[in-house]
């Protein structure tokens, strides 16, 4: 992981609710390693310069990955995935960038902290994806996003700091085993339900089947998927850690 910006990089995020942030604009890049031959959840560290509230998709670029249309990146619009080609525009092999099936230019922007799958066939070397925008200077690190009932939402490690499972809790969920949290091992899922730790009521977290703690620790960029179950109201993510 390679950062201009790096403890910055969670101050993307605007719009959170509760965030409190006394901030400054700063201008910055960031670069993820990939692995050939596998997809990789990560999200938008960043805002469109100038105040933009969003990350476009013309922001994030692939490195070492050539522009045939066998990278691609794959993002969630609430009830199915939705995604562009990594190709060369107008079939112009100096000007790669993220294409339809025609390999025209695909728009699309992403809310800050937004997860998305980027994916990399065999075969390549070095491959890593790169993005870059406005970051803001944050003077503490606790974030809330709002979630939807019956949804499952695509969200990301906000902060430039692995974090543990435990530093992730919903809000206004009740803690039945309903609702879940899942990620990808680069192979396949694994996961933890919403449940009273040890049969415990007062004692909410992230559990097992028989309601024992789960420990994970997610890095940073690292997405997960959060699902909430049908009936619940106002349901929301908070991510919290070490003041920056």
């Amino acid at each position: 992981m390679k950062k201009l910006v790096t403890a910055f990089a969670a101050c993307a995020l605007a719009g959170l609710v509760n965030a409190q942030v006394e901030s400054v604009n700063i201008v910055g890049y960031n670069t993820k390693t990939l692995t050939a031959n596998q997809k990789a959840i990560t999200g938008a560290q960043f805002v469109e310069v100038g105040g933009g509230t969003a990350l476009s998709l013309s922001s994030i670029k692939l490195v070492n990955v050539p522009a045939t249309g066998a990278a691609s990146i794959l993002w969630w619009n609430g009830s199915s995935y939705e995604g562009a080609a990594w190709v060369g525009i107008d079939f112009d092999p100096d000007n790669p960038g993220w294409g339809d099936g025609n390999w025209e230019a695909v728009t699309h922007t992403f809310a800050p902290g937004e997860g998305f799958w980027i994916v990399i066939p065999s075969g390549v070397t070095d491959p890593a994806v790169i993005q870059a925008g406005e970051v803001k200077l944050s003077t503490q690190a606790t974030y809330d996003f709002a979630l939807e009932a019956n949804k499952k939402s695509l969200v990301i490690n906000p902060l430039p700091v692995a974090i543990s499972l435990a530093d992730i809790e919903l809000v206004n969920v009740p803690a039945t085993g309903a609702a879940s949290i899942l990620w990808w091992n680069g192979s396949s899922y694994e996961g933890a339900a919403w449940v009273g730790i040890d049969f415990d009521d007062t004692n909410p977290g992230w559990g097992d089947g028989n309601w024992e703690a789960v420990t994970h620790t997610f890095g940073v960029d690292e997405g997960f998927w959060i699902v909430i179950p049908s009936g619940v109201t106002d349901p929301a993510v908070k991510i919290a850690n070490k003041v920056l």
